[in-house]
């Protein structure tokens, strides 16, 4: 704070005519009679008032009316930031010098000095609640008309009156920002971040609990049948709209300074629309623009690798089959083995018929024992044909039962490592191309979920200009978020994978491993929220260069 002759602009309304001026051009037009009481004026764009309404001209015309000397007044004025918006630095109006006792206009501006209780400016004996946005001077709750529940008048210039609480509101939050953007994006938001979800133990625990039922239900597509992979695509979209449904709170409620707020949204006033197909377009959105390329690269070279179109397209056939009827693909399976088993054992009958004719033919002599090198290729043969069975008769006992209760762990690894094998043994085109549209995802990945939660809509979540220059107005605080995010990734599949290894016994058949994936579950919930608040904070300091409302 800080005195000073006030230069600011005025325009006076003088026969119709407005001229610009100053008060110390004022104080010389009352001097020499120019400027009267009931002439209009205002400061800036404000509402025109009279004169003899405005606390330091009023000391002006009484010095006049009393024959004291005419000084230009001192006027006490707040500085303000100035990169904050016009409409936040109104809620600091200048602190006006008090009115000499015997003014025509009752104890008008007695009580603006901060360092006092306000005071009514009419009721010197009364609290002030109310302050002018024009005339600045302080009411009780009596003084303004009213107009609704909300609307309050100034009773001397008919402006609009503001509540004190409500200014001194703003101005902690203006005061807040302030600190927290000269402080920065750093660290200390990220711890900020992990502790966040704590506050509210509640909301964490039942959206946590409701993810978690949300995960497991899209295990339902492993039993097969179109209405389990129906239960699993709604369970896929339930747990979509919770996770992007919270994102977007969060960077809402961060973006207009309200980090108080809790992360979960509300459910007051549902609608499938907004609550659940909206966030999972949001969802769609945010992996197409950033793991798309990715995901068509690895179509494109699945269909082209030699030897992989056919395997990828059985398993296609396969897995619509087993919709049908789960046992027809592996029932398949077992007959060519089957089949094979016959053939073996016919080449075994073959083989000992062909030494029995040459025996009868007198080819080998019946009374002579078979030379030591006929029998060890005979034992050979034998041990040959019954190793080859054996593993026959397992893999055929794993199709029986594949076909009842679906492929192994082991099955399915084996099949994606023969598939990625293929892929890698293709070239290197593929590989550098998949690689450079995969880091583009983990780069690009942060940024897309800001545009998805500040902007919500699919459109600009698609479009990745939006996203590049929210990228560049972020600045050097996007490359903290981008390490932010590799931390949180990392943490959950450290967390992921030791559930997986200490609850592997659990590990089933077509659903896979029920227990880790619950337990995993509400772990992912939490970081999802710590994702969520961290994005809220980065977008939060920078609110004023992503010119986002506040």
């Amino acid at each position: 704070m800080e005195s000073e002759i006030s230069q600011e602009i005025w325009q006076v309304d003088a026969n119709g005519k407005i001229f610009e001026t100053n008060f110390s051009e004022m104080t010389e037009w009352i001097n020499d009679g120019s400027l009267l009481r009931e002439d209009k004026v205002r400061k800036g764009n404000l509402r025109w008032i009279e004169a003899g309404k405005v606390p330091p001209l009023v000391t002006i015309f009484n010095a006049k009316d009393n024959g004291q000397p005419l000084t230009p007044p001192i006027v006490t004025t707040t500085n303000v930031n100035p990169s904050l918006p016009a409409s936040e630095a109104s809620a600091n109006p200048p602190n006006l010098s008090p009115m000499p006792a015997n003014s025509t206009v009752p104890n008008v501006g007695k009580a603006t000095t901060p360092s006092v209780e306000p005071i009514c400016s009419i009721h010197a004996d009364v609290p002030a609640s109310y302050l002018c946005d024009t005339c600045s001077n302080q009411f009780c709750k009596a003084c303004p008309k009213s107009y609704g529940s909300t609307v309050k008048i100034c009773p001397l210039c008919g402006a609009m009156c503001r509540s004190l609480v409500e200014i001194a509101k703003v101005r902690t939050e203006t005061a807040v920002y302030s600190s927290a953007v000269r402080e920065g994006f750093g660290l200390g938001d990220f711890a900020k971040s992990l502790a966040y979800p704590l506050r509210f133990k509640t909301s964490l625990i039942a959206g946590a609990i409701m993810f978690m039922f949300f995960s497991i239900g899209q295990s339902a597509v492993g039993f097969g049948g179109i209405f389990m992979l129906g239960a699993a695509i709604i369970c896929f979209m339930l747990a979509n709209m919770l996770t992007f449904g919270i994102l977007a709170n969060t960077v809402d409620n961060f973006s207009q300074g309200k980090t108080d707020a809790n992360f979960m949204p509300s459910f007051d006033e549902f609608a499938l629309w907004d609550d659940v197909v909206h966030p999972f377009f949001l969802s769609i959105g945010v992996y197409l623009s950033s793991f798309g390329p990715f995901l068509v690269v690895m179509v494109v070279a699945i269909f082209l690798v030699a030897g992989a179109v056919k395997p990828a397209m059985n398993g296609v056939q396969s897995d619509a089959a087993r919709m049908v009827n789960p046992e027809l693909p592996y029932a398949a399976n077992a007959a060519r083995q089957s089949e094979r088993v016959r053939e073996i054992l016919k080449k075994d009958a073959d083989e000992q018929k062909r030494r029995v004719e040459a025996m009868e033919s007198g080819e080998v002599p019946t009374n002579e024992l078979p030379n030591r090198e006929a029998v060890k290729d005979a034992e050979q043969f034998n041990a040959d044909n019954m190793e080859e069975m054996n593993q026959l008769i397992q893999q055929q006992r794993k199709a029986q039962l594949e076909a009842a209760v679906g492929k192994t762990p082991e099955t399915v690894a084996k099949e994606r490592s023969a598939l990625i094998s293929k892929i890698f043994g293709f070239g290197l085109v593929f590989i550098v191309i998949g690689g450079i549209t995969l880091l583009w995802g983990i780069f690009y990945f942060p940024a897309a979920c800001a545009v998805a939660g500040y902007t919500r809509s699919f459109r600009a979540t698609l479009n990745p200009t939006v996203g590049l220059d929210t990228i560049r107005r972020l600045g050097s605080d996007y490359v903290k978020v981008l390490l932010m995010w590799v931390a949180i990734a990392i943490m959950s599949g450290v967390v992921a994978g030791a559930l997986s290894t200490i609850l592997s016994p659990f590990d089933m058949p077509g659903v896979g491993n029920i227990p880790a994936k619950a337990i995993g579950s509400l772990f992912g919930f939490y970081f999802s929220v710590v994702f969520s608040c961290m994005i809220g904070f980065a977008l939060f300091k920078a609110a004023d260069r992503l010119d986002l409302y506040r």
